[in-house]
């Protein structure tokens, strides 16, 4: 990791250089990130860390799509001299703020410490000054230090003052110019057993492992219609944060909107070069009153995942696995996308954002209809739990707010840790829990497609919309680019006459 510094003031990639960098990586697929550090050094004749070609890779979809031409009005400070250094620093601050009483002489400290943890080969103590101290502040948008205790307990008359105000600011935007984030921690693997759920917290990590996916093999990781990030303690962190925040900056190309998110640590208050979207933070100690995804969404979530997850168990059972509910990654990814995309409906999304009252013309009145349908999720989720059998079965509310799961963002990591999730040095190693997806050839997704429509063929009960969703598959199958080229013309079936 250290044997780049040296050289390190010229290892900054500019715009332009991270631009080339994912190009050369979408033509070269198969490229390893140790073969692109030596590219990178080949072709620009500079040296650059694993963690920045990682970081720069994450955030290939913004600078691929990204005409740096139209950039130049963006205000740009000096490029940090050790930036590895310095992310870890900033992740380091964001989760401390709160905490402790912040000051430049502590930063300053913090910095030299850091420097020894991202740069262990180092064999000299850098000396980090004032000035260094104002950069690092204006490069990472810190205007001042709030005092520990600051951000305590609000009366009920501040909060309705703070509520007024945020009224005022998203009452500016329509409704569907109003967005809100949250993170939630999800055991992906929990039983509703209260027996096995207290082996599982006495285990190292078993079936209460919170969901930290990696890539996997043989796996298209743009088919699975969701952004996948891994890092080794399944936590936010401000790199993250921004890159999807960029993401989302470009997708809402042409328009103006109000991102709503908490005081989180891994949340940056200062992400330039934003277009589209304005980052509005929610008072301290307001969230679990104010935001919508508390309100409701976060919850509606994960009563579909388990409802899901609970299904694919009763399903192991009936094939004869032994062990059903140990799904890996892969399953628990595709379980929560399509209990977002699916049934999380946006009458659900949008009673919760009313329940909330952060808009002035917001009706306090829950849709009864919306209710009916929440309580049948709850009842279906009851039916699942119960078909299963269970000795000491969970109650569905006790599931649903299990104990540590949302504590993803709450807990505070050691700089020892943060380094690690920063820097991502283990990023391309393998879970050995999980097994590489089989690959399937075109030929059985034929002859799977064709027994998936026989089945229904044969079921009293079958809508049209399930023949209209193999239609579809049946569709793509055929349109596959190598069956074209394989595609034979209509004389090749006759035999030419002498």
């Amino acid at each position: 990791m250290a044997s780049h510094l040296k050289g390190v003031a010229k290892a900054t990639m500019t715009d332009q250089i991270r631009k080339e960098l994912c190009e050369y990586k979408r033509d070269h697929t198969k490229c390893t990130q140790k073969e692109l550090q030596l590219w990178i050094q080949e072709k620009f004749q500079i040296q650059v860390s694993q963690g920045t070609i990682s970081n720069t890779l994450k955030r290939s979809d913004e600078y691929l799509s990204t005409n740096l031409e139209s950039r130049k009005d963006i205000k740009r400070h000096k490029p940090a001299k050790y930036p590895e250094m310095e992310k870890v620093l900033f992740e380091w601050f964001l989760q401390y703020q709160d905490r402790v009483n912040m000051t430049g002489e502590l930063i300053l400290e913090k910095a030299k410490v850091t420097m020894k943890l991202v740069y262990p080969e180092q064999d000299f103590e850098h000396q980090f000054s004032q000035g260094w101290l104002e950069k690092f502040k204006l490069r990472h948008g810190i205007k001042s230090f709030r005092r520990f205790g600051e951000s305590g307990s609000v009366d009920v008359e501040d909060m309705e003052k703070k509520l007024e105000a945020i009224r005022g600011k998203i009452d500016k935007f329509s409704k569907k110019d109003v967005f809100n984030m949250d993170e939630t921690g999800l055991f992906y693997r929990l039983q509703a057993d209260h027996s096995l759920a207290t082996k599982q917290l006495e285990g190292k990590k078993q079936d209460k492992e919170r969901l930290t996916p990696r890539c996997f093999k043989n796996v298209n990781m743009n088919s699975l219609n969701c952004h996948y990030r891994a890092n080794k303690r399944a936590w936010m962190t401000s790199v993250i944060f921004e890159e999807y925040i960029r993401w989302f900056d470009q997708i809402m190309h042409g328009r103006r909107v109000l991102f709503v998110v908490d005081n989180c640590p891994a949340h940056p208050r200062n992400i330039e070069g934003l277009h589209n979207v304005e980052l509005f933070f929610l008072p301290p100690n307001m969230t679990s009153k104010i935001q919508p995804c508390d309100a409701g969404i976060i919850r509606a979530f994960k009563m579909h995942y388990r409802r899901r997850f609970y299904r694919e168990v009763l399903e192991g059972y009936e094939l004869g696995q032994s062990d059903p509910a140990k799904i890996n990654v892969l399953h628990a990814i595709n379980f929560a996308v399509s209990a977002w995309t699916t049934n999380v409906h946006g009458e659900t999304i949008a009673n919760c954002f009313r329940h909330c009252k952060i808009r002035s013309r917001d009706a306090v009145s829950r849709n009864s209809e919306e209710e009916s349908v929440c309580e049948d999720g709850m009842q279906e989720l009851e039916v699942v739990i119960n078909n299963l059998s269970y000795r000491n079965k969970m109650d569905v509310n006790s599931l649903l707010d299990y104990p540590g799961e949302n504590d993803a963002c709450s807990e505070v990591q050691s700089l020892e840790e943060i380094v690690v999730s920063v820097i991502n040095v283990d990023e391309e190693a393998e879970d050995d829990n999980v097994e590489p997806l089989e690959p399937i050839t075109r030929k059985k997704a034929i002859i799977a497609s064709r027994t998936l429509h026989n089945f229904w063929m044969q079921i009293e009960k079958t809508t049209p919309g399930v023949f209209d969703a193999i239609r579809k598959i049946r569709d793509e199958l055929q349109r596959d680019s190598n069956f074209k080229k394989r595609q034979t013309t209509l004389d090749s079936y006759f035999t030419k006459l002498s």
